[in-house]
């Protein structure tokens, strides 16, 4: 019977997620005092005799609402990095709460920023921190801003280097 080989406990751990800048509480403020308004439009209008107005404010009303919850759904997103002495593991979280795991050996794990300057706003293309090794290639951080872009590469390699120094370490005792 062959004995399971434990992983090593991870040395360091990152969690990123998209940035968004109004709490949840923040939206309720929003939402009531856009309500409030509109009603006050929407009374104006109707004492006007222009009734119908009444539905397109309540209608404008509904997709705002709806459009936050989408952006704050999509504000679930989690990708969680971490190493010990063998391997990098990201693990993806969608907005729905489905995970996706990858793994690289750290040995031969290699961390690109591409293009490794921060493009121009009015750039097509976007930056990139892709991450690969053995023909395999990740991109993390594909939500976060570009001015994070790099600082989040620099942050992957760090932890990347601490790992090699941890197991090159342990070969050496």
């Amino acid at each position: 019977m062959a004995q399971k080989q434990s992983k090593s406990q991870p040395l360091e751990r990152l969690t990123i997620w998209p940035h968004r800048s109004l709490s949840r509480k923040g939206f309720m403020v929003l939402i009531t005092i856009l309500a409030g308004l509109l009603s006050t439009i929407g009374v104006g209008f109707f004492l006007a005799g222009a009734w119908p107005v009444i539905g397109f404010l309540g209608l404008e009303l509904l997709v705002v609402w709806g459009a936050f919850n989408l952006n704050y759904r999509a504000a679930k997103v989690r990708e969680t990095i971490e190493t010990n002495t063998e391997t990098l593991t990201i693990k993806h979280t969608n907005e729905r709460g489905k995970s996706a795991i990858t793994e690289f050996p750290v040995g031969w794990l290699q961390i690109h920023l591409s293009p490794s300057v921060t493009p121009d706003v009015s750039a097509r293309y976007r930056q990139r921190v892709i991450l690969s090794s053995h023909g395999r290639k990740a991109e993390v951080g594909a939500f976060l801003h570009p001015a994070e872009k790099a600082k989040l590469s620099h942050e992957i390699d760090g932890m990347v280097s601490r790992s090699r120094a941890a197991r090159d370490k342990t070969f050496q005792h």
